[in-house]
């Protein structure tokens, strides 16, 4: 029996070791630190203050005994309030361009744009509420909050179209569960929410420099009181042409209350030289509800600079009818922001 058992270990511990030796394993990370402020028009009174974000990488990667291949990892993000996970991922290479997806945050997501920009976008350094430009940046609109699909623990199926783009579709079975805060073999993992799918399109179209991106989510009846599905599309287009890229985005938001929140945005970039990028954008947001009195807009402006180890950008944006209401009158913001990958 000792020397069954002892057969035992030595075959796992040469499985595991047959494992490791084909796997490649990989840690990269990053580190920003921001300064902010906000002055705000009709309330009279300004904020400002310290922010920080840190993020680890771990990926492994390999050939399965079938002939395929696969790529792994997680991320940990600690940032000035949420520590914890932000995102996992297990992806199988079926075949050359075919890629089968699990986890979450980790596939091609409707939640940034392909309008460009030097630093940080328009919803991230603003906070916009209900009806502001973040519908231009974010998934579905639930709740007050723009959340992507791929956020939540799901199933993605992507596939390379022969040098145009590619084209995900991706599958949330419950719009509840995101990552990180679920355990494992649990039925507590499912519950009665609702699912969500994503559908999009991102490529060149065989013409250099130029970006599409196209794509669609959908939330079935939206809560689990609602008879009604949810849905947000999306189109943009960027085109990069020496120093200069443009690109302008859209983006429509149907809502469980039969109200739309319709958005747009346009930017320009140009790098001035090797290391400093100059940008300008626009937003505007427009709410159907009968509570919203005025499109709200936003126009930003951005440097960056890199310092080889380390990247700086100063920001500057200016809210008008904060929350597509006029009676919030405008307000500004400025952030600098210092970070570095490693």
């Amino acid at each position: 029996m000792k020397s069954k058992l002892l057969l035992s270990s030595a075959l796992i511990s040469g499985l595991a070791l047959a494992g490791s030796a084909v796997a490649e394993t990989k840690i990269s990370g990053n580190l920003d630190i921001s300064l902010g402020s906000r002055s705000a028009d009709v309330v009279k009174n300004s904020s400002n203050g310290f922010g920080s974000e840190t993020q680890i990488n771990v990926s492994n990667s390999g050939d399965l005994n079938n002939g395929m291949s696969y790529t792994a990892g997680f991320s940990l993000e600690s940032d000035t309030t949420t520590d914890g996970f932000e995102g996992v991922h297990l992806n199988i290479n079926l075949a050359e361009g075919s890629m089968l997806h699990f986890g979450n945050d980790k596939f091609p997501a409707l939640d940034g744009t392909v309008t460009p920009k030097v630093s940080v976008a328009a919803d991230t350094m603003t906070g916009v509420g209900a009806s502001g430009a973040t519908a231009a940046q974010r998934g579905l609109y639930r709740d007050g909050t723009y959340i992507d699909t791929v956020e939540k623990q799901g199933v993605g199926f992507l596939q390379d179209l022969g040098g145009i783009g590619n084209v995900g579709i991706y599958y949330a079975p419950s719009m509840s569960v995101g990552g990180g805060t679920q355990g494992n073999d649990t039925v507590n993992n499912s519950n009665s929410d609702n699912s969500s799918t994503h559908i999009q399109f991102k490529g060149n179209l065989g013409v250099e420099g130029l970006t599409v991106l196209i794509g669609e989510e959908k939330l079935d009846n939206a809560s689990l009181a609602a008879t009604t599905d949810e849905k947000s599309r999306q189109y943009g287009f960027s085109y990069n042409f020496g120093q200069f890229a443009i690109g302008a985005t859209g983006m429509k938001h149907e809502l469980d209350d039969n109200t739309e929140i319709k958005t747009k945005e346009a930017g320009i970039t140009f790098a001035a030289t090797d290391n400093l990028s100059l940008g300008i954008s626009y937003h505007e947001s427009d709410d159907s509800a009968s509570t919203s009195t005025a499109d709200e807009e936003i126009t930003m402006v951005q440097a960056g600079y890199n310092l080889g180890g380390v990247y700086v950008s100063l920001n500057f944006a200016q809210v008008e009818n904060r929350d597509g209401l006029s009676a919030n009158g405008d307000d500004d913001y400025a952030l600098l922001r210092l970070g570095t990958k490693f």
